[in-house]
């Protein structure tokens, strides 16, 4: 049953609510390290007494939960008034057992359960509460997994950047949303001019760390609400919310000509610049088919005036 639910939220509040329910105590708490601060355990999931501990950090060096975390061992607590290494007193809890998860001798986190008399638990609760932890590390990794390969399948394996798939479906939501707000939302083909010069004379492999690198580039250039796409090959694709043609060229400046390192007899870079065209909703067309149409257009057009020889700007 608690391998059945994905969700990795779901999937701990479903436990801690279980778990409670079936042991009768007053309350369960699950802690994991938090991946973008590991100095830290981030209270994921909570039932009972203690559910307004709900997204509390607790330094994971400091209370019971740092005894727990340098010995990698459980921890009874007959009395958690007279204590004096809990880090945060609750005047509702007086005793609690604290249990390890570790996946391959790698600590995850830690799962506890309190109860409002001193002295309440026993080994029988130990067992249960380190087989459930078993089962709830196994459920978490497999909630991870499952995350990661929903990630895995939105992102292109080479750039790092979303793929077409993820593109799509992000844009019709934004698109939807800018439709309902009568706000504008600009996408931008990107086309990376000279990068077939580079395949030529210094390989594939060569190739894939320039797109990497561009990747990088693009990332760096847009807004954290933006969202970049590797399109195919060396095409590239922007969605803007909230953005006009004047301000998507603000954007675009700074991507007009890139300082690429690749290997060149005369020098240590290589000059590379994208040729781009932007379609803007709701000037330019109502769905995303017109919009696409539009700035491949538009596209193409700069593309015909580069390998012209004019000066793009």
């Amino acid at each position: 049953e608690f391998t059945a639910v994905l969700s990795l939220p779901d999937l701990l509040e479903h436990i801690m609510r279980v778990l409670r329910e079936e042991t009768g105590f007053d309350s369960c708490t699950l802690a994991l390290i938090d991946e973008r601060s590991p100095e830290v355990l981030i209270v994921k999931a909570a039932s009972g007494l203690r559910e307004s501990f709900r997204g509390l950090a607790i330094p994971k060096d400091q209370g019971l939960h740092g005894v727990v975390m340098r010995t990698g061992e459980p921890l009874f607590v007959p009395d958690m008034h007279a204590d004096a290494r809990v880090y945060r007193r609750d005047n509702r809890i007086r005793s609690g057992i604290y249990v390890p998860l570790s996946v391959r001798r790698r600590q995850i986190g830690i799962l506890s359960a309190h109860r409002e008399r001193a002295g309440a638990f026993t080994m029988a609760d130990l067992d249960v509460l380190t087989v459930v932890g078993r089962y709830l590390t196994g459920a978490v990794e497999v909630a991870r997994l499952h995350d990661q390969l929903k990630d895995l399948a939105a992102t292109d394996s080479l750039t790092g950047l979303a793929n077409r798939r993820c593109f799509f479906e992000r844009f019709a939501i934004e698109l939807a949303r800018s439709r309902r707000k009568d706000r504008p939302v600009t996408v931008v083909l990107l086309d990376l001019n000279g990068f077939k010069a580079v395949n030529d004379a210094h390989g594939h492999a060569k190739g894939d760390e320039v797109l990497i690198w561009v990747g990088e580039a693009i990332t760096k250039a847009i807004r954290t609400y933006d969202l970049a796409a590797r399109f195919g090959g060396d095409e590239f694709i922007l969605m803007l919310p909230e953005t006009t043609k004047e301000q998507a060229a603000q954007v675009l400046n700074r991507l007009h000509n890139l300082r690429v390192p690749v290997p060149d007899p005369r020098s240590a870079v290589a000059d590379l610049s994208f040729s781009w065209g932007i379609a803007v909703f709701p000037v330019d067309g109502d769905d995303p088919e017109r919009l696409l149409q539009v700035a491949d257009h538009r596209l193409y057009s700069m593309k015909e005036r580069f390998y012209d020889g004019e000066t793009l700007a």
